[in-house]
């Protein structure tokens, strides 16, 4: 092992330490994810092979085996990994080419199997590619970047999909929310039209009849009027079947304390519309007031300052 190789472990173990004093003050999270939790919340259910290729290192965001040893930024943790570490340095001096790296993708994120300190020392070099062989994990719910929400969210409609049967009688669409807690308000809403379907009909409705019957004249109905009078374009952030539910809940909130049971979905969109852009005016209003006042705010007191000092 040179020099040089055993100055640069002590350097990224230093900053390895630093990351961590801010995580704990920032209360944030520093460790890489682990494979197994990913499979555990994400339920991947089959695997594709892409062949080798070139992927960001700042997409790479865990590790199989070695979670522990590199925090989020792949940089080492502690001495147990050293030799390693500092070998792999020495390596690629030498080389000049690092070898490619096994790892699994999770929507636009990867987690590695085999690499490790090739990762660590190819971070730590300054690169922003590396080679590697691609395995995809195919997961029911669509991960975007891999994060704490991400898996919540995965972990919660992986629950919603158990309980509804939706990707059996739909399985190709996806419903996507923002909100883990979403996807327990769908199943309320969903067996509760259950059962008014049954009183409709007479007879008990199986989950999978009441899904095709909620998805199709419900659920797209209210989603395509959303789409149509461009309300998503209030809530940047959010998905259109967020809305969906929040839409749902303020139809139920008009017919409640308006008492008029009649009230139809379109009425209950235009007026949830009617609603976003009164808070709009109300937020510009005040935000308008406030730019106005200040400057005078500011010169009441030093005016009052100057006022206590003469007298």
């Amino acid at each position: 092992m040179s020099l040089k190789s055993r100055i640069e472990f002590e350097k990224a173990k230093t900053r390895a330490k630093l990351n961590e004093i801010l995580m704990k003050i920032y209360l944030g999270s520093n460790e890489l994810f682990s494979l197994d939790e990913v499979k555990l919340l994400t339920k991947s259910y089959a695997y594709r092979y892409r062949g080798i290729m070139s992927i960001p290192l700042s997409k790479i965001k865990g590790s199989e085996g070695r979670y522990l040893d590199f925090d989020r930024e792949f940089l080492p943790k502690h001495e147990g990994i050293r030799t390693k570490w500092e070998n792999m340095v020495d390596f690629i001096d030498k080389e000049s080419k690092i070898p490619p790296i096994l790892v699994y993708k999770v929507g636009d994120s990867y987690i590695v199997r085999d690499g490790n300190h090739r990762v660590s020392v190819a971070k730590n070099m300054g690169l922003e590619y590396i080679d590697a062989e691609v395995i995809e994990m195919v997961t029911k719910f669509p991960i975007k970047e891999l994060s704490e929400k991400e898996l919540l969210l995965a972990d919660a409609y992986n629950m919603f999909l158990e309980e509804t049967k939706f990707d059996k009688v739909f399985p190709n669409v996806h419903i996507r929310l923002t909100n883990p807690w979403g996807y327990i308000t769908l199943i309320e809403h969903i067996n509760t039209y259950r059962y008014f379907l049954g009183e409709k009909l007479g007879r008990e409705v199986s989950m999978e009849e009441a899904i095709k019957d909620w998805y199709e004249n419900l659920f797209l109905k209210v989603t395509s009027l959303i789409k149509k009078k461009k309300i998503n374009n209030h809530f940047p952030n959010r998905t259109v079947e967020d809305l969906y539910i929040w839409i749902m809940d303020h139809w139920h909130y008009l017919k409640e304390n308006t008492k008029n049971p009649l009230i139809s979905i379109a009425e209950a969109i235009d007026s949830f519309e009617k609603l976003q852009v009164e808070i709009k005016i109300s937020k510009l209003k005040k935000f308008v007031l406030n730019v106005f006042f200040f400057p005078l705010k500011i010169a009441y007191r030093v005016f009052r300052f100057i006022i206590s000092k003469i007298f």
